[in-house]
């Protein structure tokens, strides 16, 4: 985020765009899953959240977090964006969540002793991963990526399920008509 800013300014600066401080935004609605970012109803918005539509997604979820007291950006997108829909009146049956792991994202989905003993510090994404289950999110890791680490799944959050493979669970959520966003 601290790169996206820089270069906001950068672009700024060199454009002579100029913000107006005092723009009478809505507060963002609060988010429904603890630890995401709030929603700011834009009124007028183009491409604005529709009740009426089915939202079906696959977090592909590869990348770790910044440093290890951070949320993983997979994790935190997929509970903000879910918390953005429900709270502009979006009903659970038509947001159907789903979030992959494999790659250096695993260590965000360990349960609270390994994540503590791997990092020295609670994980911080428990309780997104929690809020997502809760809502009806399905959330699996890669069971090729697990064993070519040498994880055991009992190492992992209670919230997830071990997937024979991430490229078949991506296949087969796009075959059903899932979007894949990647993080």
């Amino acid at each position: 985020m601290k790169a996206s800013s820089a270069v906001l300014v950068l672009l700024f600066a060199v454009t002579d765009i100029t913000v107006s401080a005092g723009a009478d935004w809505p507060p963002p609605l609060p988010p429904m899953i603890p630890g995401a970012f709030g929603f700011v109803p834009i009124p007028g918005a183009a491409v604005a959240p529709d009740p009426s539509h089915a939202y079906k997604v696959i977090f592909d979820t590869t990348r770790a977090a910044a440093k290890p007291d951070l949320p993983a950006d997979g994790i935190l997108f997929a509970a903000t964006d879910l918390s953005a829909l429900r709270g502009q009146g979006v009903a659970p049956a038509n947001t159907k969540f789903a979030l992959i792991f494999h790659g250096r994202a695993i260590d965000a989905i360990l349960d609270n002793a390994h994540y503590h003993a791997r990092f020295g510090i609670d994980n911080p994404n428990l309780a997104m991963l929690a809020g997502l289950k809760k809502a009806g999110a399905e959330i699996f890791v890669c069971g090729q990526s697990l064993a070519a680490i040498g994880i055991d799944p009992a190492a992992l959050s209670a919230d997830v399920t071990v997937a024979s493979e991430a490229f078949i669970v991506l296949i087969t959520y796009q075959n059903d008509g899932y979007a894949v966003l990647q993080f």
